[in-house]
């Protein structure tokens, strides 16, 4: 039962069931050039482990960087066999195409990304019984600083299959940036995925983060977040609710049962300095406070929600990525600015958050991509340890981030 469950919830994965030989994943992508810094802004940016969920890789290039034939180096699941788009195909095309258009890939070969086209890699299966295609390109990225606003108004979500409707169960929504100040078009992230785990029947709109149309601010869509419990499944495994939740930064399904703080992952390169974040929410707690073992506690539940910017590289210039375990203790953690005293209220509520800094910011490492910045919304504050109130309602809408710099 178990194992057919998580089968059932991992749509996005090539696996078709639990028996041997059938994994057809990338785990790593590796440029594999003398000086990565010629290219990127950090050393470690070259390799890119990849979720369980990521098919489209995008590097982002240092100002001025070039790229022509660049050789990769893939690490993918035992036993499985890639293949590369044999570039006849249109640049552009981000579909994953035929297998008549592919040819088998060796490790180091040079592949070519001049003029900005996209290349396809296909991981085929031992036993051809499944395959997956993924894309990789590069971005040219420049810091732009000064004084910005980055804009968040929820508007822009869809399903995670655009050929699904709300009646369709399996499916849940997906939310993208538009403003020209974000970190990235597909920052936005929540568990949604790991929701989907414990309850595959459920509609798109029976997940614990979706988009509350015309009830927004201004008669527009905003985000409602909502702490569900998991039924019998999450029972068992011992993650009794899921609170509703929206972050910048990346959600690694795969890992979600097995240690769900270290696959929740915050931030995402920024180049500039957040001062305070702004916006209007409301909020209902659920009637029963539960701990992890669904017991009851004598609690109201509180809504969260915060703003990091951090150095993401440590003293020996290895990558630093926050996880659910230390987002908010983190060492390098430089600016933090966090809700307090929010109270039940049925009526839009503006909420002001100034960013608190422990440190004086460094010019030029923020000018490099030095330090990666999340934002986050949860609907129960101890969601991520399965401590809340089920029913435990937020909505927030028209939310900004003030950037002095």
């Amino acid at each position: 039962m178990f194992a057919s469950l998580v089968v059932a919830g991992l749509a996005t994965s090539c696996i078709g069931d639990e028996l041997p030989n059938t994994e057809c994943d990338i785990e790593v992508v590796t440029i594999s050039v003398d000086n990565p810094q010629a290219l990127f802004y950090h050393d470690y940016d070259a390799t890119r482990p990849l979720s369980s969920v990521e098919t489209d890789i995008v590097y982002q290039l240092r100002a001025g960087a070039v790229v022509t034939e660049l050789p990769v180096n893939l690490t993918i699941t035992e036993a499985s066999t890639p293949y590369v788009d044999d570039g006849t195909i249109a640049d552009d095309m981000t579909q994953p195409l035929s297998a008549e258009h592919f040819k088998p890939f060796v490790n180091g070969s040079k592949v070519d990304f001049s003029d900005g086209r996209t290349r396809q890699f296909r991981i085929v299966s031992e036993d051809g019984a499944w395959s997956r295609t993924y894309s990789v390109r590069f971005e040219q990225r420049y810091a732009t600083l000064g004084a910005c606003t980055l804009d968040i108004d929820f508007e822009n979500f869809a399903l995670n299959d655009p050929s699904k409707t709300d009646r369709d169960a399996g499916f849940y929504y997906v939310w993208k940036a538009l403003d020209p100040n974000a970190v990235s078009e597909d920052q936005w992230v929540c568990g949604n995925p790991g929701f989907k785990l414990s309850k595959s029947s459920a509609k798109p709109m029976d997940y614990p983060t979706v988009p509350a149309v015309g009830e927004g601010v201004d008669g527009g869509a905003c985000l409602k977040l909502e702490t569900m419990d998991t039924g019998a499944f999450g029972r068992m495994v011992n993650m009794r609710i899921a609170a509703g939740n929206f972050f910048i930064g990346t959600f690694d399904v795969a890992n979600a049962l097995k240690d769900a703080l270290a696959a929740t992952r915050f931030g995402l390169p920024f180049a500039h300095k957040p001062v305070k974040m702004t916006g209007y929410y409301k909020f209902k707690a659920g009637e029963r406070f539960q701990d992890k073992k669904g017991n009851a506690v004598d609690r109201i539940d509180q809504p969260d929600a915060y703003c990091i910017l951090y150095r993401n590289t440590d003293a020996e210039g290895k990558r630093v990525l926050l996880n659910g375990a230390d987002v908010l203790t983190n060492p390098n953690i430089v600016g933090l600015g966090r809700i307090a005293g929010t109270i039940e209220t049925d009526e839009w509520t503006p909420f002001e958050i100034p960013v608190v800094y422990t440190e004086e910011i460094d010019d030029e490492l923020l000018a490099n991509f030095g330090y990666s910045m999340t934002i986050c919304f949860s609907s129960s504050i101890e969601g991520a340890y399965f401590e809340g109130a089920p029913g435990s309602t937020f909505y927030v809408d028209k939310v900004k981030l003030e950037c002095e710099y």
